[in-house]
């Protein structure tokens, strides 16, 4: 048997489009002149036609079968190698041809209607699969039997022909190959003529369309995936006669209607949603609705929402027979928890243990203020993942958020993981994106050039920043996110918001400039200062270990004081009233610390640092467990700092430590923690 290697140029009988000749070549040469062409194939397309062009216009009787009984009406090139709209996705299709297209199907189409080509098909699908060419000249003969269809790549044309395996026919199988042809031709109990069924699809390619026919077909096409998959079983609420009686869907607006049905329509399309909508559009109404949907498919929901929002939530569930829930009838079955709650294996919430909680059993969870899980590396957006998501059947994620983006893109990425199982190509068969990683990345670049350049105005265009992220970016957004603002459901919901009453507009802000104290004592720089000068001793207990902590150890401890310095000033941002509040907290703490620690001293008659003690003081991230021997005042139990409980940054590294007072300089931490309470 010859090889490549052997025969460097080409095989003498295999045509294969790559290491042996190449069939459109080879038919190009036997169809000039020819008296007669038979030829079998499932598919045909224009472009298959336009490589033989002039030869088969040479032919004097065409007599083409094809074997898919649908191919007669799929001679746009697009059927079976790629839709003409998605250019060049097979390397077959390119621009240059796409153009080219319609003039090419009104030549096909005038060949066909010259009265020299005849056109069958078979009867039913998938029942002749043989491809074959024979063409008669005179007494000789020429036929290839094999594998390539009559299409520009299965010639072996294009950009990236197919490799096929075909076989050129000697004279001795000429005649039965003749004979095979010319039975099953005339055999109208399995073929049918077709050939004016190729004429009308040609006459639909070639004609010409008005601007609004081009428009909307191309609307359809770039659309025609997600109307395929909205219209699938159990993907549609109005198809659920239950959910549309329930009150949830009542009450909405339009606009929220059209939210739900798009969070509802991505949670089962890709697993998962963001809902942006501004603030003040009801995302808690539209996730409810999305709720009562799948419950009432009897999908378990869980949700899980920041600890100062848990009574908004728990208004709903029906367990709770609040007078004010405003929806009783729908009865709300959904689990609450709020997001701290994934920090801790045991205690009561609401009715659950959480020592026997089955962080698996849902098939959908509900993640109010969704921008806390922004940090992949936190503990809790890994409890998340792992119990939640991964565990047990595969998870519904319907996350809410004014807000996804706080930093970067990166922020947005890590939420869109929790929704693929941090799987970076999940979307690869339902949006046509690649790596999560990789586009989210370009994307962050792209917008870190642009928003560098913010000085020079020819650059602050916004238009063009959404054309330089990408297409990648823009398709994976559009897919699974949901970002509405005021002033675009004023416009495209102009009746809905006269029904509900206009949003209020905003007055124009006034400037005041008061002096920060009546004394002119302390300015805002000045509280900033003293706020930096805090030590902030209660939270460092590490630092006053008599054997030194680890470098880890403070680290971590340092990294939590300097966050709640910050926190501060955020309460001063908000208001004066709102940082004396906050700080008022800390001292209460710290009075409470104190006589801990004064009571400890004078029951353990402590003189010097290092006797003998039986108190432990765990550190402020973690909550320690008390042994079976011990009462509670033997351990001071902190929990994270109020303000700061729903931040995942606050708790990145909780593991269960103890500081056993025996081993603390309790003199010198007492003192600077009275110094700071000063």
């Amino acid at each position: 048997m010859p090889t490549k290697e052997t025969n460097p140029a080409t095989y003498d009988r295999i045509l294969d489009n790559h290491f042996g000749g190449n069939v459109h070549q080879r038919l190009d040469a036997n169809l000039r002149d020819a008296d007669v062409f038979r030829a079998v194939s499932a598919y045909f397309s224009i472009y298959g036609y336009g490589l033989l062009e002039n030869a088969l216009k040479s032919v004097g009787e065409t007599r083409f079968l094809f074997g898919e009984p649908s191919s007669a009406s799929d001679v746009d090139p697009g059927e079976r190698e790629g839709r003409g709209f998605e250019i060049g996705e097979e390397g077959d299709i390119s621009p240059d041809r796409v153009m080219t297209q319609k003039e090419l199907a009104r030549k096909c189409e005038k060949w066909i209607k010259s009265g020299k080509v005849e056109i069958r098909s078979v009867a039913k699908s998938n029942f002749l699969h043989g491809k074959m060419y024979l063409t008669d000249r005179g007494e000789s003969g020429a036929g290839i039997v094999g594998s390539s269809n009559f299409t520009q790549r299965g010639l072996g044309g294009g950009g990236a022909p197919n490799i096929e395996i075909n076989l050129t026919a000697d004279e001795d199988a000429l005649a039965e190959l003749r004979d095979w042809f010319d039975r099953l031709w005339a055999d109208k109990t399995l073929t049918k003529d077709a050939r004016q069924e190729v004429i009308n699809a040609l006459e639909r390619i070639g004609m010409d369309y008005s601007p609004e026919a081009v428009y909307y077909k191309t609307l359809f096409e770039l659309f025609r995936d997600e109307m395929d998959a909205m219209a699938a079983p159990d993907a549609n609420p109005e198809d659920s006669p239950a959910f549309l009686e329930s009150q949830i869907w009542n009450k909405l607006y339009k606009f929220q209607k059209d939210g739900a049905r798009s969070v509802i329509y991505k949670l089962n399309r890709h697993n998962g949603c963001i809902l942006a909508d501004s603030v003040g559009l009801g995302k808690t109404y539209t996730a409810l609705a999305a709720i009562k949907y799948f419950e009432s498919r009897n999908q378990r929901v869980l949700v899980l929402c920041p600890k100062k929002l848990m009574g908004n939530w728990s208004l709903y569930q029906a367990a709770n027979k609040r007078k004010n829930n405003p929806f009783p009838d729908d009865r709300f079955g959904y689990s609450l928890l709020a997001h701290t709650d994934l920090s801790r294996d045991r205690g009561m919430v609401g009715g659950i243990d959480l020592a026997n909680f089955n962080w698996s059993g849902f098939d959908m969870v509900v993640i109010d203020e969704s921008h806390n899980f922004r940090n992949d590396g936190g503990a809790r957006y890994q409890k998340l993942l792992d119990d939640v998501i991964k565990g047990g059947a595969r998870t519904k994620v319907l996350m809410l958020s004014a807000t996804p983006v706080n930093t970067s893109l990166l922020d947005l990425r890590n939420q869109i993981y929790l929704m693929t199982e941090k799987r970076e190509n999940a979307f690869r068969a339902s949006l046509g994106v690649g790596e999560i990683r990789r586009i989210m990345d370009d994307a962050q670049s792209r917008f870190q050039v642009w928003e560098s350049g913010l000085s020079r105005p020819a650059v602050r265009d916004k238009a063009a920043l959404m054309d330089n992220l990408g297409a990648d970016f823009l398709r994976l957004l559009d897919g699974v996110s949901i970002s509405r603002s005021r002033r675009q459901i004023e416009r495209f919901y102009a009746n809905d918001v006269e029904s509900v009453g206009r949003f209020p507009e905003r007055e124009a802000p006034v400037n005041l400039h008061p002096p920060t104290d009546i004394g002119g004592e302390l300015s805002y720089d000045a509280v900033a200062a003293r706020i930096d000068g805090l030590a902030l001793s209660i939270y460092l207990p590490s630092n006053y270990l008599i054997d030194d902590a680890t470098a880890r150890e403070k680290q971590v401890a340092q990294n939590l004081v300097g966050m709640i310095r910050v926190n501060f000033l955020k309460r001063l941002e908000s208001s004066p009233r709102s940082l004396a509040r906050t700080l008022r907290r800390v001292i209460d703490k710290t009075d409470g610390l104190l006589d801990r620690i004064k009571t400890h001293q004078e029951d353990s008659q402590i003189v010097a640092p290092g006797s003998a003690g039986m108190g432990f003081f765990p550190g402020p991230l973690f909550e320690t467990k008390l042994p079976d021997d011990a009462t509670a005042g033997d351990y001071v139990v902190y929990d994270d700092p109020d303000d700061v409980e729903d931040d995942e940054d606050f708790v990145a590294d909780s593991q269960d430590r103890r500081y056993p007072f025996s081993k603390m300089d309790l003199g010198r931490w007492r003192a600077d923690i009275e110094a700071d309470r000063s």
